[in-house]
């Protein structure tokens, strides 16, 4: 069971090399990139839980308390993941039905702009957005429903019911991380094949970047990372509107 455990972590390693390093080529041919991630995620994962049964009936007595561990670690972030979801229910009572440049929108005091739930994921605003510019409600706009079409908050629920089954294994988190940045990439490219402009675009997410980051349930417009806004939008600059449009 030792040796099952920590041979997952050198597994993990490579497949988040493999995919940095194809991330880095798609990026440059002006392709999506997620799907990457979450294949390295799954890889990571199922490829040794394949081997799980016969090192379980191999496993000594002496190591039943390693099998305990994984299930309290497995069960803490269930836990955890589900309190969010709870809390991000709880505030959703209080959002209003509204429209914002005649499209549904929920309106809210503080959270948003995201994309919220996973079953019937909606637009959420916040209240202060009707004090800006309409180009800038425009573009935020534009932005969610990108997130909406792209099915993001389905695609990193699943990612972070993958690494419920293996907490412990560290490069899976990084992973996730940049699971969560592809996706990042992949909208803002959207959002200049739609003929948005970057430079405008860049303002909103400076200005306007989203505040709540859950773990579950809402999709942000931008991760709390100064850095990797930078990032981003030195990937813009690469992008030409063709490439861009390969990822419509």
């Amino acid at each position: 069971m030792v040796a099952w455990l920590l041979g997952t972590l050198p597994l993990a390693l490579l497949l988040s090399a493999a995919a940095w390093r194809a991330e880095r080529a798609q990026h440059r041919r002006g392709r999506t990139t997620r799907w990457l991630w979450l294949a390295a995620i799954a890889a990571s994962v199922l490829l040794p839980l394949a081997r799980l049964p016969g090192v379980l009936a191999a496993m000594p007595p002496e190591q039943a308390q390693l099998k305990l561990g994984w299930f309290v670690l497995s069960s803490g972030m269930l836990l955890l993941l589900a309190l969010r979801s709870v809390w991000l229910l709880s505030h959703q009572r209080r959002w209003q039905k509204s429209t914002l440049l005649g499209t549904p929108v929920f309106l809210s005091g503080g959270i948003g702009p995201c994309v919220a739930g996973l079953l019937r994921p909606r637009i959420v605003m916040p209240v202060w957005l009707r004090l800006i510019s309409s180009q800038q409600q425009t573009l935020l706009l534009a932005h969610e429903q990108c997130r909406l079409a792209a099915r993001d908050p389905q695609l990193l629920a699943l990612a972070y019911a993958l690494i419920v089954l293996m907490p412990w294994n560290l490069p899976l988190w990084w992973q996730v991380h940049r699971l969560r940045f592809a996706i990042e990439v992949d909208c803002d490219a959207r959002m200049l094949a739609h003929g948005h402009a970057p430079r405008d675009y860049a303002i909103v997410l400076r200005q306007h970047g989203q505040c709540y980051s859950g773990l579950t349930g809402a999709s942000p417009i931008v991760l709390n990372d100064p850095l990797a806004l930078r990032r981003r939008r030195r990937l813009m600059g690469r992008f030409t509107r063709d490439q861009a449009a390969n990822l419509l």
